[in-house]
């Protein structure tokens, strides 16, 4: 049986001691790892292999299992003949002709070793899910600015119109009133085509002519006007970023998105640093995600471990019951970490997950509020019998930390 040998620079066929074929590499790095991902150009070898009246023995899981979806009689060698082969990777390389002696098949090596890190760095480079976490972070550094100067514009523009703080939530519709300039050249139609509504407009040009705020002097108003204008324009970049978001989730992560949403799944892929590292994590991992702080700390002091990390955003943790967010949470993570991993293998969208999901979510909100445990009449007659401090209140009990047994005691 003779036996095919996948190396760095090419396919050698070996029988005994001798090489009988080889079918070098191109592009070395590139043809390498187009094979590890059962893409390769494999129709030399096929074609050799078919001709054979025996099966082949090969060094390669990935090898094997593309010689075997083309009906080719082949087996993976030993773990023992494999290794052998690794260690004695350069002679192997100089007995198949693709390098002339030694030192020759080890500088190829190592030529070998930098174009394969360099095709990995692209490959991953150019990754859709990279380019997502790109954008969500921005966006997140979008937000600190926004609200950065938010802050300060409203502190230097309230010296002339303080009144506009209490009418005026918006950040945006803030600064667009901002920009306009002073206060006396604010009427009723530059604020309706701001898109102010009618009863916040009418309290703003009511409150105009009473303003106790001061003057402002031309100078420090183009100030005020240009950090309303940053403010503005930062707000149309979010805007685009999330629309560009939404689309890049859809195409790349359509069944996270539609179990978490396209911003908080882009989140959850960012922490996790790429969707492959998502797909590969259990669902208990997905669910704390962002609370790591909080697990080191339950883990080292035995408190409570967090029940959601970033998950809390989502719109069924976030207003379901303190009492149910733990279940929620859990439910919407093990559905995210299914979604992760279809998406991640190219499976198409599944509104399984979905609604299995919507059935989940109502039987956790078709339970009962379990009763608070309450203490023994000893438990509360002991509480109240404990020292007081100084001002009526009592003093807690001083705990310690048994590090070899875990547990806590008074």
């Amino acid at each position: 049986m003779q036996s095919v040998m996948l190396t760095e620079l090419g396919i050698a066929v070996f029988e005994g001691g001798n090489c009988l074929k080889t079918f070098p590499f191109g592009d070395a790095a590139a043809a390498y790892m187009a094979i590890k991902q059962g893409a390769g150009d494999l129709d030399g070898l096929v074609e050799y292999a078919g001709s054979l009246d025996t099966g082949v023995v090969v060094n390669d899981a990935a090898l094997l299992d593309a010689l075997r979806s083309r009906s080719i009689e082949a087996q993976l060698a030993g773990e023992e003949e494999i290794a052998k082969i690794q260690s004695d990777k350069p002679n192997v390389l100089v007995g198949a002709g693709f390098a002339s002696d030694y030192d020759d098949a080890v500088a190829k090596l190592r030529e070998f070793a930098i174009g394969l890190s360099s095709a990995k760095v692209t490959e991953i480079s150019q990754s859709p899910d990279m380019h997502i976490i790109q954008a969500i972070r921005t966006i997140d550094e979008i937000d600190k600015t926004i609200n950065a100067y938010n802050s300060r514009l409203r502190e230097w523009y309230g010296l002339h119109f303080p009144e506009l703080e209490n009418i005026i939530d918006s950040i945006t519709v803030y600064a667009k009133i901002a920009h306009i300039g002073r206060r006396a050249d604010i009427s009723a139609e530059s604020l309706s085509a701001l898109g102010v509504d009618g009863s916040s407009a009418e309290m703003v040009t009511l409150l105009v002519s009473k303003s106790r705020g001061g003057d402002i002097t031309d100078e420090n108003l183009a100030m005020v006007q240009k950090i309303a204008g940053h403010i503005t324009e930062l707000a149309e970049q979010r805007r685009e970023l999330d629309s560009h978001i939404t689309r890049e989730m859809n195409a790349t992560a359509p069944n996270l998105s539609v179990i978490l949403g396209t911003l908080i799944g882009a989140r959850i892929i960012s922490r996790a640093g790429s969707l492959m590292r998502l797909a590969k994590m259990p669902a208990s991992s997905i669910q704390v995600l962002g609370a790591e702080k909080a697990l080191f700390r339950a883990l080292k002091t035995g408190a409570r471990p967090p029940k959601h990390g970033m998950l809390f955003q989502h719109q069924l943790v976030h207003v379901a019951p303190r009492w149910q967010r733990g279940k929620m949470a859990r439910a919407i993570a093990s559905k995210a970490a299914i979604a992760a991993r279809v998406d991640m293998y190219g499976g198409e969208l599944n509104r399984t997950l979905l609604e299995k999901l919507n059935v989940r979510v109502k039987e956790i909100g078709s339970e009962t509020q379990p009763p608070k445990p309450q203490r023994a009449p000893q438990e509360r007659d002991n509480a109240r019998s404990r020292p007081r401090r100084e001002g009526g209140r009592h003093k807690k009990p001083q705990r310690r930390f048994d590090k070899r047994s875990k547990i806590r005691t008074r």
